[in-house]
């Protein structure tokens, strides 16, 4: 029998020719991708429901905010709008405290580089892009949590609750 090789679909002719149909599919560009979003979905599951994050303003009044997204050398974050009391438009540089415990905190100082609207679950929030202050003594832990948070999206699985457990 023999063995073709070349790009699949129909043969070579002048229309397949024509429309240039070759499409090379890089397969660690689309893993990337996946891992990036599970990485993306991970960080989320763990902002909402094992940390809490608080901005300290100006007066000393402590103001949750939710984080969206991190890097080593960046973050994004929201707060609700609320036109009775807006986002401090002074404020550039801001302490953020990521609370592990109910009284231990991880404090990372940001630089607010951008601010944007944005409708999540028919709520308005202001979106605030962030650099991360790299000199502070808190820096190297903050940037090994987050390459914690990469590998552990790489490598965690969902539990399907297909292991019973039995307590004695």
């Amino acid at each position: 029998m023999p063995h073709r090789i070349g790009k699949p679909g129909p043969g070579p002719g002048p229309a397949n020719e024509a429309q240039g149909n070759e499409r090379v599919i890089d397969f660690n560009e689309i893993r990337a991708q996946r891992l990036d979003e599970k990485r993306r979905k991970t960080e989320r599951i763990f902002f909402k429901h094992l940390l809490s994050v608080y901005s300290v303003l100006g007066n000393s009044e402590m103001c949750p905010i939710e984080l969206v997204d991190i890097s080593e050398q960046g973050c994004s974050f929201q707060v609700p709008y609320d036109p009775a009391r807006p986002w401090p438009k002074d404020l550039n540089e801001v302490p953020l405290r990521l609370y592990f415990s109910q009284d231990t905190y991880l404090e990372i100082h940001v630089k607010i580089q951008n601010s944007r609207p944005a409708i999540e679950r028919n709520t308005s929030f202001m979106r605030y892009g962030c650099s991360i202050d790299q000199t502070t003594g808190s820096y190297n832990a903050y940037q090994q949590f987050v390459k914690f948070l990469e590998l552990y999206a790489e490598h965690s699985h969902k539990d399907l609750g297909d292991v019973t457990v039995f307590y004695l």
